[in-house]
């Protein structure tokens, strides 16, 4: 039985919380065991969710490896055989308290660029594992000087079952979304270059014709905040849903007609991935995170942002296509069955828990299925 905790650290997500429910929920039991941990006290509110107990580590805003001695001890007290870490940060402190085999996931290309450094620090021949969601996160990791063989990529594993739930669900209703409502998600605001109040200007000039044009945004960030006071000053019906933080990504988009992204830089795709699946239609800027998914007119609709210049107009142009969409909703949800099964992530997951614990390469017999076939 191979003991595993999973550590969480002031980064965590919805994608690091739907990951994890994965392999709880999945891996075989009777070969695995999970414990859960928080570095900062930030990410406690997520992972109570699962309804298991959480030990918390470090306050918010304390330094990671301040926690290091309060992890040792919950290594050693729970006989933990690997730690597998869910954010940069979190490895760090990991290491920092024992040498015991470590498996550190990414997500967000963004992130993998701020915290090379960090993951170059704990960089050893055997016992770790870098797993990244998609190949400009391993990118950015080997530019940075990260060893290319501690590296794997292993695509986010997406539950088809639960997106028929989300839209047989009320949540439509719920969000105040009328039944001829064209409806559009915006990932959470991320910073000045994520591109949302072009977004909101494209969504709000269709909406200010056809009256029936609306625009999801979860969170509640700054930008967020700032997004929505512009919305209602515009003389026109609002046009921004702003739901909070009372629903994940995932139904969110499994309810949405068109997933948006507008960012001018890299950005985290496992919402794409979740969209692809849901025959949600895909548009998004042709930065290499999204190209790296998404073919123009295949299974999405792309438009190249331009420095300094807006992008309203090439983004109210593919929100109307949607002789376009339609033809590539259906591309996109038969690449979605290939390249996102959930049992595929779950196997792949245990698979690469037992070569970091035997020695071997971490991604000895672990294929990525968009590069296969």
């Amino acid at each position: 039985m191979t003991r595993i905790c999973h550590l969480f650290d002031r980064d965590a997500g919805w994608e690091q919380c739907r990951s994890l429910s994965q392999l709880l929920d999945r891996l075989p039991s009777d070969r695995f065991t999970s414990s859960l941990a928080a570095i900062d006290s930030s990410a406690v509110d997520l992972l109570r969710s699962f309804g298991r107990r959480v030990a918390v580590l470090g306050r918010r805003g304390w330094p990671d490896v301040v926690a290091a001695p309060a992890l040792s001890r919950f290594l050693e007290r729970n006989e933990i055989d690997l730690i597998h870490a869910w954010g940069a940060r979190a490895a760090h402190c990991a290491r920092a308290a024992t040498k015991k085999p470590l498996v550190v996931e990414l997500f967000d290309p963004v992130l993998a660029s701020r915290d090379t450094k960090l993951i170059r620090t704990i960089a050893q021949p055997a016992g770790l594992a870098v797993v990244c969601s998609c190949e400009i996160v391993r990118r950015r990791l080997i530019e940075g000087g990260v060893p290319p063989d501690l590296t794997l990529v292993i695509r986010p594993g997406v539950d088809f079952a639960r997106i028929n739930t989300y839209r047989r669900s009320g949540l439509r209703k719920e969000l105040g979304l009328g039944r001829d409502d064209t409806v559009i998600l915006a990932p959470a605001p991320a910073g000045v270059d994520d591109g949302l109040f072009d977004v909101l200007r494209a969504a709000g000039m269709l909406n200010s014709l056809t009256l029936n044009v609306r625009l999801i945004l979860p969170g509640r960030s700054r930008s967020q905040r700032r997004i929505v006071r512009l919305d209602h000053a515009l003389p026109i019906p609002p046009t921004v849903v702003s739901p909070g933080d009372g629903f994940s990504m995932e139904p969110l988009i499994a309810i949405s007609d068109m997933l948006v992204t507008a960012s001018r830089g890299d950005l985290s795709t496992t919402c794409i991935a979740w969209a692809m699946a849901s025959e949600t239609a895909v548009i998004g800027s042709a930065v290499h995170a999204v190209a790296e998914m998404i073919a123009h007119k295949v299974n999405g609709l792309l438009f190249k942002p331009v420095s300094g210049k807006s992008m309203v107009v090439s983004i109210a142009k593919l929100l109307q296509d949607r002789e376009s969409q339609a033809k590539t909703k259906e591309v996109a949800r038969g690449q979605a069955y290939e390249i996102f099964g959930l049992r595929r992530y779950v196997d792949q997951h245990g698979d690469l828990y037992e070569n970091v614990l035997s020695g071997k390469s971490p991604a000895d017999g672990i294929t990525d299925p968009a590069r296969t076939g």
